[in-house]
């Protein structure tokens, strides 16, 4: 060992002729070779750890300017439905399902199998055909559910920390089955499209306990929903609205109850994002769809996968700023008037 140790000292300096040792030429310059190398990977890593905490943000929700609580062709034609999939042999237990963490998150995971997204999917085109146009009602029936997939809670629990759990606030859409609402841009086209971000089972093992912390949800996702619309129209019971909007970005929660069937739990109500620059939040959308091996869901994915379009918009929806107009939709979502 000794005599290894020496001849490796010996190939990597030299003496002088007081006996001091110094480093040889090639080993000073192989050494600011690795030391350059460790800065670059060094950074390359920082920087990555920087860009994916962005990403993994806290999610936020988009408000609605008024009193109550009023919200606001295919290539190759693809089934209208997913209520089969279950038929294929997709677990639907989530206890036959795994959870694969991301580099940059242990809390929001990966599903597995894949083919369980598809009942989330579903719930997902529900959400923006109610934003299209279509009300409650025809977009429950459209898309063949027996109830509206959606719940009125008013927190949800979430994981905060790797050691911690928190109740946030969540707001939820106006549940009237006839109201029928559009998300659009100055020239009417539909403007909201949607992200998988994660999901967590909402239990906790500690070793031979199990702890229930998600009431009657075993897996919650979490959706970023990116509402680039200016304008928010409204219509109910032959009564019509158009309110101005600001782009925002927000963060919804899907709960998983049983056979494939997800409903929307509502909205965080706290942080929200002002969409600033459209190109840079939909990078960072497609980034975090692809993160979770998914993909955004906007108004194509929603014609093309079930055939469900942007509605048309009232005659001149953009004049339709009366007051009066607006309080009757507002009395009517809070009566729960149903008829009229």
């Amino acid at each position: 060992m000794k005599f290894f140790w020496n001849t490796t000292l010996d190939g990597l300096t030299y003496k002088d002729l007081a006996g001091k040792r110094h480093p040889r030429v090639y080993t000073v310059i192989t050494g600011l070779i690795l030391i350059l190398l460790f800065m670059a990977g060094g950074m390359a890593w920082l920087n990555r750890y920087l860009l994916m905490s962005k990403v993994q943000a806290t999610p936020i929700s988009v408000s609605i300017p008024t009193q109550a609580s009023i919200p606001e062709e295919a290539d190759t034609p693809a089934p209208a439905h997913h209520e089969d999939w279950t038929a294929t042999g997709c677990p639907t237990d989530p206890v036959d399902w795994s959870f694969a963490p991301t580099y940059s998150s242990r809390t929001y995971a990966i599903i597995q199998p894949g083919c369980v997204y598809q009942g989330l999917e579903k719930t997902i085109a529900w959400a923006l055909a109610v934003r299209q146009g279509y009300s409650r009602k025809q977009a429950t029936e459209e898309l063949g559910f027996k109830e509206m997939p959606m719940r009125q809670l008013h927190t949800v629990v979430i994981p905060a920390t790797r050691s911690g759990l928190a109740e946030i606030p969540v707001s939820f859409i106006p549940p009237n089955p006839d109201l029928t609402e559009w998300r659009v841009d100055k020239d009417g086209k539909a403007a909201v499209t949607y992200a998988l971000r994660g999901c967590f089972r909402t239990s906790t093992i500690t070793g031979n306990r199990m702890d229930i912390w998600g009431g009657d949800y075993p897996v919650i996702c979490m959706v970023v929903e990116d509402a680039e619309n200016t304008h928010a129209v409204y219509s109910l019971y032959g009564h019509a609205y158009t309110s101005t909007a600001i782009p925002t970005r927000s963060f919804l929660l899907f709960g998983y109850v049983a056979d494939g069937f997800w409903v929307w739990l509502g909205t965080q109500d706290d942080p929200k994002f002002k969409i600033n620059d459209s190109q840079t939040f939909a990078d960072e959308r497609l980034s975090i769809a692809n993160m979770y091996d998914s993909h955004p869901w906007d108004t194509k994915w929603l014609s093309d996968t079930y055939h469900l379009y942007l509605q048309p918009l009232p005659d001149s929806w953009l004049e339709m700023n009366d007051e009066n107009e607006k309080q009757f939709i507002l009395n009517a979502l809070s009566s729960g008037l149903a008829t009229q």
